[in-house]
């Protein structure tokens, strides 16, 4: 998305690229008629929006002195889940001295010092609690809405809203997907700030497809067709049939292990139309059509046509990797960080880079039928400010820091995620990474899970009725009428539409 001259010129302020122009901020630009007019209006708007910023900066700072009049402030970031998302604390660290170096520039006697440290997702909330009890909870810490008890801490009133922050720099964040937004609100309010997302692709063997004759040209103009709706899962069903039939693999199709996001389960439901939450009421919706549809669609794949396994949604993981890695499946849904595990993860000892570009694809999931819409899922990490953060503001501009194009790019990069801001995406580092920048275009076609305190119940309940029916204990029609029972138990608040 191109941006305005201002709006790149007060990121460059904020990720410190420009520290120079910040200290020549007091030399006003040459008058008319020394340069063309276009070009001065272009510098003029840029020293009003520069201008502007110091004094927001300036104003931040004499607030920080309050706070700590030595002019040292302490900042405290935690970071969750696996040792390649430690970014999500470095960052910080990172933001920090980029506006230090700025604070320098001003003349400011201010130094921010960042304390990180880095927890398993399933320790944060419970490490949470035992700080915020001791007075001593950090300042900014990384964590998913959906994840369990993120929505409980809002419940509490251990983290603050930043629907002003946001308001107040809009500028900075216009680059931002905007869909994200709709991820990180609750109940009316914007509680998070997105750190780094994902896709889930529907993977395919191009060496099977090979052998099935399709031509190179074939091969690639796959994706394209699936994004226009060209190309549906009818076909992908006729396709991953034939190439069973003439014993090129196993198996056509394979999904992930449990209940998530991507097909067999959200992906489906919203592309027949179902919807998960009711807007006006903020209850949880269950339409049976849509459900339905769903059901049908894996019982026809599992059990009509057999190319997918009835104990599919229990089997092993490495048994799911090694399957289509070795290409015995010619078909998988799966996240956009499984390309980077398949590398480092010897599923086939032969999967370098070099064969994956040779003998994978990757492109959305595809529409049920032709009519419906392809799609695909994210789930961003945010970044939370803490309700005890001495300085929530500096905490926000920390954060927003953190996910400028050039840390955005890093933290993509380094952890196999995907950019949050538009920008990012011509960003050299960003750029040189082939598969994080030839997928980026799936984000245009992204939905969330809902974020509600009851949705581990609902998908608890609607795992076990998919399960009646991928292993064919249960027809399609049986399993709709369980759950909706079984819904309607756990949930009465729930909406159920026809």
């Amino acid at each position: 998305m191109a941006q305005s001259w201002k709006a790149y010129v007060v990121v460059a302020l904020l990720i410190g690229l420009a520290i120079g122009a910040s200290i020549a901020w007091i030399a006003k630009p040459a008058p008319p008629g020394m340069i063309p007019k276009e070009d001065y209006d272009k510098l003029k708007a840029s020293y009003d929006s520069l201008k502007a910023e110091s004094e927001k900066l300036r104003a931040l700072a004499s607030k920080l002195l309050e706070i700590a009049p030595e002019g040292v402030i302490t900042v405290r970031v935690w970071g969750t889940d696996s040792p390649a998302d430690v970014t999500r604390t470095t960052n910080i660290e990172a933001a920090a001295d980029r506006l230090n170096k700025i604070f320098s520039a001003l003349g400011l006697d201010i130094s921010i010092k960042v304390e990180g440290e880095f927890f398993s997702k399933k320790e944060l909330i419970d490490r949470f609690v035992a700080a915020w009890e001791a007075g001593e909870a950090p300042d900014i810490f990384a964590y998913k809405l959906i994840y369990p008890g993120a929505i409980d801490m809002i419940e509490a009133g251990y983290v603050v809203p930043l629907d002003e922050y946001i308001s107040k720099y809009e500028d900075e964040l216009a680059d931002i997907y905007p869909k994200f937004w709709e991820f990180v609100t609750y109940k009316g309010k914007i509680w998070g700030l997105p750190q780094d997302t994902e896709a889930r692709p529907l993977y395919f063997r191009k060496d099977v497809l090979r052998k099935l004759g399709w031509t190179e040209a074939d091969i690639e103009a796959l994706p394209e067709k699936i994004s226009t709706g060209e190309w549906t899962m009818e076909d992908l069903i006729a396709v991953a049939k034939e190439a069973m039939d003439k014993g090129l693999v196993k198996w056509g199709v394979y999904h992930r292990k449990g209940f998530s996001e991507e097909f067999p389960f959200i992906a489906p439901y919203y592309q027949f139309g179902g919807r998960l939450l009711d807007p006006a009421t903020g209850n949880l919706v269950l339409n049976k059509s849509a459900m339905l549809e769903t059901f049908k669609l894996i019982h026809r794949m599992a059990i009509e046509e057999e190319i997918l396994p009835r104990d599919m949604v229990v089997t092993d993981w490495r048994v799911i990797h090694t399957g289509f890695c070795t290409g015995e499946v010619l078909f998988w849904f799966g996240g956009t960080w499984h390309w980077a595990e398949w590398i480092r993860v010897k599923y086939n000892p032969d999967f370098t880079e070099e064969y994956a570009w040779k003998n994978i694809g990757f492109a959305l999931t595809p529409a049920p039928r032709p009519g419906l819409k392809p799609i695909t899922l994210s789930s961003p990490y945010v970044y939370f400010i803490s309700a005890q953060s001495k300085c929530p503001e500096l905490a926000f501009i920390l954060a927003m820091t953190a996910i400028s194009p050039p840390l955005d790019a890093k933290h993509a990069v380094d952890s196999g995620h995907l950019a949050v801001r538009k920008t990012t995406i011509g960003y050299p580092y960003y750029r040189k990474a082939k598969f994080l920048s030839d997928v980026t275009y799936m984000l245009e076609y992204t939905a969330f899970r809902p974020v509600h305190k009851d949705m581990p119940l609902y998908e608890k309940e609607w795992l076990t009725a998919f399960t009646a029916v991928e292993s064919g204990e249960k027809s399609p029609e049986e399993a709709l009428a369980s759950l909706v029972d079984a819904l309607k138990a756990a949930i009465p608040d729930i909406i159920i539409e026809e």
